[in-house]
């Protein structure tokens, strides 16, 4: 908690204030005088009723903050109330009775919670939150249980307390309940700003995941010898394939909606090991030769170690980034293990990596090239048909045909 509140950015001001530390000291304090009031006497128990009301005012103050309605007056009137209070205190304690001082603590304490119910009544509208909703809840309950105790006095004229151990189980049992309350209280705002930390521990992890992500993509469009719209083309051929397979039940298991985001944002780094392909071989105006074509199929192992040195060590949320390395590195492997770089046969290759393949092939069927023409949308289909077992998965071709109208759409409309 510490290390958050010291932490400079500007995203986490909202709750870079020191009200719940301090706070959560006062009480902690006054939960220690409390215990030690049979050794410590009056002074001790006057500290822990005040350390209370410190504490109750720092919560107060926090919610407030939390609602944005703090201003410099509240904070000086939350002053006053506690200095108010404590001079209250030692006065009845010199001149009054604890019953007076029962009622003094509990008037504060229920003012203080009528304030708090105000605050996250008001929060609520604007965070729904399940931790304000407790909140506003135990709040309520220990307002109930200060105006109980204290009616439970007024309506019995006949108690006389000297000391707050005199009190009878009612008594007591509502003391309890109230000490309960603030520590109710206390587990619920760590627990919510634990939350909080962790959407902004996620959100900072997302955000570095998705930068790096765009830079190397903004890498592999400068370095490849496709055009932009290749990537769009393929991505979107990926994802048609990829709900097509989940809607018909295929591979429902591994394709979840999150699983095929992934795999959209994963899918234009496929070629990314062609930085390391040389110009003369990457951008050659013909077909290419037997040693660069050796080359040039390197691209798939370049690919898949240029994503793994990108890959952070320990990182928790490289979700999008483990689906590039498996499509860089495996998307030219064949269904019947004639492809490469590892040779890899039937469900050994990454299904990721199997419907880039298809997607890609299909892209470049359509597209003309400086060493082929264009083929049409049925020649292209005829021949991922006739490359179906070889090439393929046999069910993401079938996949292909119930979707191969939408390629032509997607084809036609990114079309270079």
């Amino acid at each position: 908690m510490a290390r958050f509140l010291a932490t400079k950015d500007d995203d986490r001001t909202q709750f870079k204030v020191l009200y719940w530390p301090v706070g959560l000291s006062f009480l902690a304090l006054s939960m220690l005088s409390f215990f030690l009031v049979p050794w410590g006497g009056k002074f001790v128990l006057a500290a822990a009723n005040i350390l209370l009301i410190a504490g109750m005012i720092n919560i107060s103050l926090l919610f407030s903050f939390w609602n944005q309605s703090n201003t410099k007056t509240t904070v000086v009137l939350a002053c006053v109330t506690l200095l108010a209070t404590a001079f209250g205190y030692i006065h009845l304690q010199h001149f009054g009775t604890t019953i007076e001082r029962i009622h003094l603590m509990n008037s504060v304490l229920g003012a203080l919670c009528i304030w708090q119910i105000v605050s996250l009544a008001q929060l609520l509208k604007k965070d729904n939150a399940y931790q304000i909703k407790l909140l506003l809840g135990v709040v309520i309950f220990q307002l109930g249980t200060r105006i109980v105790r204290s009616a439970f006095l007024f309506s019995d004229p006949t108690v006389t307390l000297q000391t707050l151990y005199q009190e009878d189980g009612i008594g007591f049992a509502l003391r309890v309940a109230s000490i309960l309350a603030m520590v109710t209280i206390c587990i619920l705002i760590t627990n919510y700003y634990l939350e909080k930390l962790w959407h902004e521990y996620r959100k900072s992890s997302y955000a570095i995941q998705d930068g790096m992500l765009n830079s190397l993509n903004a890498l592999s469009m400068v370095r490849d010898n496709e055009t932009g719209n290749h990537i769009l083309r393929t991505k979107n051929y990926v994802r048609a394939l990829a709900e097509r397979l989940r809607h018909s039940g295929v591979y429902r298991e591994v394709l979840s909606e999150k699983a095929i985001e992934d795999l959209v944002k994963a899918a234009p780094l496929h070629d990314i090991g062609k930085v390391g392909i040389p110009d003369t071989i990457l951008r050659k105006p013909g077909p290419l030769t037997e040693e660069e074509w050796h080359i040039m199929k390197t691209h798939a192992s370049l690919g898949k170690d240029v994503l793994n040195a990108a890959k952070l060590k320990d990182a928790k949320h490289t979700h999008v980034l483990d689906v590039a390395i498996s499509i860089a590195g495996c998307h030219h492997e064949n269904w019947d293990g004639s492809g490469y770089p590892l040779g890899l046969k039937g469900e050994e290759i990454p299904l990721a990596a199997q419907l880039m393949s298809l997607a890609d092939t299909y892209d470049a069927l359509v597209t003309e090239r400086v060493y082929k023409k264009q083929w049409t949308h049925e020649e292209a289909c005829d021949e991922i048909c006739r490359l179906k077992g070889k090439r393929f998965d046999p069910r993401i071709v079938e996949a292909f045909l119930q979707e191969k109208d939408h390629f032509l759409q997607i084809s036609e409309m990114y079309g270079d």
